[in-house]
C-alpha cells in the first residue's frame, strides 16, 4: 500500500525583508536573486576574414558549462547586436566569464578575439540605479595583444531579478531553449481587454418586400458577429411590418474590430431562406451605454441583397432597432463564485481603490515530471496569477523539479471580496520542432478569498498542488508563496463597502437569466483566450481557460458527497439543540432538566427579554469565537473533498471527457448506478410530496371525517386562544413537553395519527 499522501498546508520562513513598512517594494515578500549580467552592443573595427573576404560575426558568452550565442550577422564590420544574457550568480562555478567574437565561416567558427572578465571584479547595480553604461573593450587575439582584432562595446553588471534587464535577457539556465522560442520563456505581464455587451434590441420592421405577397411571410432577425450568429423567434405578425421585441446578446472586446450584420430573413421551410434585407454597422460606431440611462431606438434602413443601388433608387424597408454597448454590467469572464473583478465595463462606472494585493512567487518544491527530454524526466515550470485584468507570468525554469522564480507583483483591489488565482503549468513550447504544444496545469488552480486574509499580515505558506488522477488524487508538489493584503481605506470605509451589492446595480434591477450569464461568460473567455494569445511571448488559450474556467458540465458522485456533507455540517449546530432537547425531554439529567425548566418559566413570565437574550447569545459566541479564529488561508479540504470514498471507477468517471469517451461496459455500470440514485432521490421527492399533500387535504373534504375532525379542532382552538392568554397556554405547552418519562406513552400524538390517515395522490401516479 503506498504511503499516504500529505495535503496540508504547511507555514514556511523564507529569507524576506518581512514587509518592516508598509510601503511597497520589489523585494519586500521575496529572497533576492542575484545575476550576473552581460550585455553585448555592437563591435567595430573587426578584421577581415582572408579566406571569404568578409566577416560574419556573433558574440559567443561562455562560463564554466553555461554557453550561449548572439545571432550572427552577415557581411559586416561594425555589427549591432543589443542582446542581453544573464548568469545565475549562486551556479557559476567558473571564476571568469570569456566573452568571444567568432566568424561563422566554417565549422570551426574561428575566434576573431575575446574577452575574459572576472566574476569578483563585476560591479554591482543597486536597486534604484540607473542603467549601467556600455564601455568600448579591446578584443585580444590569440597571442593576447588587445586592439588588434577590434573592439566590443559591452555592459556587464551584477543585479537583481528585479532589474528591468531581467525580462529581455537570455538566461543561461535556460540555453538548451530554442532561439525562436526564447521568448516563451521570459517573464511577462497581461492585460485582459475591456470587455462590453452588445445589446440588440429588435423591436420591428417596416415594409418588407417579400418575393410572394399571396403568402405569410415567416420573418425573423439574424444577427451575425464574427463566428456568432444568433436569431430571434419568427414574428407572431404574420405581414409586412413584424414585430419582435427581443434582445440579442454578444460579448465584444476592445479594440472593436468586427462589425455587427443584421439580416431580415424568411423561413420558407424545407431549408429554403427568403433573404430580404440586411445592414452592416462596425462595432467601433456602435454607441456606448455608459451610465444608466437606455439609448433610444433607431430605425436603419435595410440593404437589398446582391442589388446595387442607384443615386436616385433607396429600398424602402426598415428595421426599428436598439443597438448599444452596455457598460452599466459586469462582463463574467470567471464563475461568480470565484471572481478576481466585479467592477462595471463602462470607465465612469469604475469604483475607487481600497487596497493593494502583494504576491511574492518564491519557489516550487518537489514537483512530478511531466515530460521526458533525453530519456530524462523532468519539468520546465512557471507560474501565472490572476487578479482583475492583470496577468502575471513568471520566467520559466528548464529541467529543473524545484524552479525558484522570487517574483513580486502588486495589483489595486478595488473590492475586498474578490478572489486571486494562482497556477503552475509545464512549458511545452521551448524547442523549435515542438510547434503548439499544450502547456499542462500541474495540480489545481490555488484561489484565496481576499476578505479572509488580515490586513497587513503576511502570509508565508508552502500550498499543495493536487490533482485528480484515473486512480485517484495525487501531489504534484508545493507551491511556495507569500501574501499581503494592504488596506488603505479607514474603518469606516471598510464597513461601509461590505453594505454594497456586489455587483452594479443593474445586475439586480434588470437581472440575466443564470443560463445567459453562463453563455456569455464562454465568449468572454474565448475573446480573452485569443487576445492574449496574441501576445509576445503568448499566454495560451489552455492557460487561459484553466485559470479561468470552472469545473465543466460532468456529473461527480464524490462532489455530490462532498456537497451533502457541507450542507450537514452547517445543519450540525440544529441537530446537536435537537439532540440536546430531546435528552431534556428524557430527563437524562435532572438536574438540567429543572434548571432549564426554571429558565423556561422565567421566559414566559419575562417575555420581553426573549428577543434581546437571543441576540445576546449569538454576541457572545461570536466574541468566543473571535480567539479561536482561524489564522491560516483556505485549502484543499480531502476530507470534505471525500477523496477516501470513492473507488478507481469513480475517478475515471469524474476524469471522463464531454461527451464520454469511456467503453459500452462502463457506461452501462455507470448507467444503472445513476438509476438507482435516481430511484432513491425520486422516492424522497415522492415522500415530500404525499406529505404536502396529506396537508391540503385536511381542508378539502376529501376524507370527510378527518377534515370535520380537523375542523372541530379549529373550532376550540379558536375558542381556547382567544380566552385564554397566550403567556399560560406556552407556558403549558412547554410543561407538557418537558414532564417526565413517567406520565408519557410510547404511543404516536393524536395529531400524527390522524395526519397519517389522511388521503395523497400517491394513488393516482401510474
Amino acid at each position: 500500500m503506498p504511503p499516504k499522501q500529505d495535503f496540508s498546508l504547511r507555514e514556511i520562513k523564507p529569507n524576506i525583508d518581512g514587509g518592516k513598512t508598509l510601503t511597497p517594494n520589489m523585494l519586500t515578500l521575496v529572497e533576492p536573486l542575484y545575476f550576473v549580467y552581460v550585455k553585448v552592443v555592437r563591435a567595430s573595427h573587426l578584421p577581415v576574414n582572408q579566406a571569404t573576404g568578409t566577416c560574419n560575426p556573433y558574440v559567443e558568452v561562455k562560463s564554466g558549462n553555461y554557453k550561449a550565442t548572439t545571432k550572427y550577422i552577415q557581411g559586416t564590420l561594425a555589427p549591432i547586436w543589443n542582446q542581453v544574457f544573464a548568469f545565475n550568480k549562486d551556479r557559476l562555478q567558473a571564476k571568469n566569464i570569456e566573452i568571444s567574437v567568432r566568424g561563422k565561416v566554417s565549422v570551426t567558427n574561428e575566434i576573431i578575439g575575446s574577452i575574459e572578465v572576472g566574476i569578483g571584479d563585476i560591479p554591482t547595480r543597486l536597486q534604484g540605479d540607473s542603467s549601467m553604461a556600455p564601455q568600448w573593450y579591446g578584443l585580444e587575439d590569440k597571442n593576447g595583444v588587445s586592439g588588434r582584432s577590434g573592439n566590443l562595446m559591452l555592459a556587464i553588471w551584477v543585479g537583481n531579478q528585479v532589474d528591468d534587464a531581467f525580462s529581455l535577457a537570455w538566461h543561461l539556465d535556460a540555453a538548451s531553449v530554442s532561439v525562436d522560442k526564447v521568448s516563451n520563456a521570459r517573464t511577462q505581464v497581461y492585460y485582459s481587454p475591456r470587455l462590453w455587451y452588445l445589446k440588440i434590441k429588435v423591436n420591428g420592421a417596416q415594409d418588407l418586400v417579400v418575393s410572394d405577397p399571396n403568402r405569410k411571410p415567416e420573418v425573423y432577425v439574424k444577427a451575425t458577429l464574427g463566428n456568432k450568429v444568433l436569431k430571434t423567434k419568427v414574428s407572431k405578425n404574420k405581414g409586412v411590418n413584424p414585430s419582435w421585441n427581443e434582445e440579442l446578446m454578444f460579448v465584444v472586446a476592445e479594440p472593436f474590430e468586427d462589425a455587427l450584420i443584421l439580416s431580415v430573413e424568411d423561413d420558407k421551410g424545407d431549408n429554403m431562406v427568403d433573404y430580404l434585407g440586411k445592414c452592416v454597422k462596425p462595432v467601433h460606431k456602435i454607441t456606448q451605454r455608459l451610465l444608466p440611462p437606455l439609448p433610444s431606438e433607431e430605425i436603419i434602413s435595410l440593404e437589398r441583397y446582391g442589388v446595387v443601388e442607384g443615386p436616385m433608387e433607396k429600398f424602402s424597408s426598415k428595421l426599428r432597432v436598439t443597438i448599444y454597448l452596455d457598460g452599466v454590467y459586469h462582463v463574467f469572464d470567471e464563475p461568480a463564485l470565484f471572481s478576481t473583478d466585479l467592477k462595471a465595463s463602462s470607465p465612469k462606472l469604475t469604483p475607487g481603490k481600497v487596497g493593494d494585493l502583494e504576491l511574492g512567487i518564491l519557489k516550487a518544491e518537489g514537483l512530478v515530471p511531466m515530460k521526458s527530454k533525453n530519456g530524462l524526466k523532468t519539468t520546465d515550470a512557471y507560474c501565472v496569477a490572476k487578479y482583475g485584468p492583470k496577468w502575471t507570468r513568471t520566467s520559466t525554469v528548464v529541467s529543473s523539479l524545484e524552479p525558484k522564480w522570487m517574483k513580486q507583483y502588486q495589483w489595486d483591489v478595488l473590492d475586498p471580496c474578490t478572489v486571486i488565482a494562482i497556477g503552475v503549468f509545464d512549458n511545452n513550447n521551448l524547442q523549435a520542432g515542438e510547434g503548439w504544444a499544450t502547456d499542462r496545469l500541474i495540480g489545481k488552480v490555488i484561489r484565496i478569498r481576499l476578505s479572509t486574509l488580515e490586513f497587513g499580515r503576511i502570509y508565508k505558506y508552502a500550498y499543495p498542488l493536487v490533482a485528480l488522477m484515473p486512480d485517484g488524487v495525487m501531489k504534484m508538489g508545493e507551491l511556495h508563496f507569500t501574501l499581503r493584503f494592504i488596506y488603505t481605506k479607514g474603518s469606516g470605509d471598510k464597513m461601509y463597502q461590505y453594505t454594497q451589492p456586489l455587483l452594479p446595480k443593474p445586475a439586480y434591477t434588470n437581472p440575466m437569466s443564470v443560463y445567459q450569464i453562463d453563455s456569455l461568460r464562454n465568449q468572454a473567455v474565448r475573446h480573452i483566450a485569443m487576445r492574449l494569445a496574441r501576445a509576445e511571448p503568448p499566454l495560451r488559450r489552455e492557460v487561459v481557460e484553466s485559470m479561468l474556467s470552472g469545473r465543466g458540465p460532468v456529473w461527480s458522485i464524490r462532489r455530490g458527497k462532498a456537497n451533502f456533507q457541507r450542507v450537514m455540517e452547517c445543519l450540525k449546530f440544529f441537530k446537536t439543540a435537537l439532540i440536546w432537547l430531546d435528552d431534556l425531554r428524557q430527563w437524562k439529567n435532572s438536574r438540567t432538566t429543572i434548571v432549564m425548566f426554571a429558565v423556561f418559566s422565567v421566559f414566559v413570565y419575562y417575555s420581553e427579554i426573549i428577543i434581546p437574550s437571543f441576540f445576546a447569545f449569538l454576541f457572545l459566541k461570536a466574541l468566543r469565537n473571535y480567539f479561536k479564529r482561524p489564522r491560516d488561508i483556505l485549502c484543499l479540504d480531502t476530507n470534505l473533498s471525500q477523496v477516501e470514498s470513492v473507488n478507481t471507477l469513480d475517478w475515471q468517471e469524474e476524469l471522463d471527457t464531454f461527451p464520454s469517451s469511456a467503453p459500452f461496459e462502463d457506461l452501462r455500470l455507470r448507467y444503472d448506478r445513476l438509476r438507482a440514485i435516481g430511484y432513491r432521490i425520486e422516492e424522497t421527492v415522492g415522500d415530500l410530496a404525499t406529505q404536502l399533500e396529506r396537508f391540503h387535504a385536511m381542508f378539502s373534504w376529501r376524507d370527510r371525517r378527518a377534515t370535520l375532525i380537523f375542523t372541530l379542532f379549529c373550532l376550540v382552538a379558536w375558542m381556547v386562544f382567544y380566552l385564554v392568554p397566550f403567556r399560560l397556554l406556552f407556558f403549558l405547552f412547554g410543561t407538557y413537553l418537558m414532564r417526565s418519562p413517567r406520565f408519557r406513552v410510547t404511543l404516536p400524538p393524536i395529531p400524527q395519527n390522524v395526519f397519517r390517515r389522511l388521503p395523497s395522490r400517491d394513488d393516482c401516479l401510474l
